[in-house]
């Protein structure tokens, strides 16, 4: 029988760590995810990987390491990628594919957030763009009731490089949410479809 990815879904944190290298464990860049929602997404996504790698592969020290520690209470999960490649519970890997290629790009903007990177929307994150950062604060629900029209409604702070704030609303409902270009900087916020015409809506966003 599989041995599954995890054990346990009742998450509590996830802390997504990129070393300097599989044989060199100094932390280059730590983020620490509370979100338990996206973290149940991120996880059922890496459960779809085959979990009998169809490969045995031997690393050199140099190689890349990112470590993925899910928390469930005391309980600790880990799964390491290396090479941009996930090992999987049978300690094996699978041959390059798109779909472990996407996760990986989905942790990358997590971790080394980027103008054109897709990034998910995690509750609470702040991203830093550089110039400025954003974070994620959620979505709401809102029903214009007797009229029937509904719409939810992404919500993210938009914080410049003094600390100011401005708070930003981004609709959908029976129309496809339009990008948001942020006043300060000309830069848009899509939520639809990324500009290479990739749907990543409800879980996505690209500044551009």
């Amino acid at each position: 029988m599989d041995r599954p990815w995890f054990t346990d879904r009742n998450f509590t944190s996830l802390e997504i760590r990129k070393n300097k290298s599989l044989a060199d464990h100094t932390v280059v860049r730590s983020v620490t995810i509370t979100d338990v929602g996206y973290i149940g997404k991120l996880a059922g996504r890496i459960a779809q990987i085959p979990p009998n790698g169809d490969m045995m592969i031997s690393f050199s020290g140099a190689a890349e390491h990112i470590e993925l520690v899910f928390y469930s209470g005391d309980k600790v999960q880990e799964i390491d990628v290396i090479q941009k490649g996930f090992k999987t519970p049978s300690t094996g890997f699978n041959t390059k594919n798109d779909y472990e290629k996407g996760l990986y790009a989905e942790i990358d903007a997590v971790l080394f957030p980027a103008m054109g990177k897709i990034a998910p929307k995690v509750e609470g994150l702040l991203l830093d763009f550089g110039d400025f950062s954003l974070c994620y604060k959620g979505t709401r629900f809102e029903d214009l009731a007797p009229v029937t029209q509904s719409f939810h409604i992404a919500e993210f702070a938009y914080v410049d490089k003094k600390g100011n704030t401005q708070s930003i609303e981004i609709s959908s409902g029976q129309l496809s949410p339009r990008p948001f270009v942020i006043k300060a900087n000309g830069h848009s916020i899509l939520t639809f479809h990324s500009k290479e015409e990739q749907l990543i809506y409800p879980d996505f966003f690209q500044v551009v």
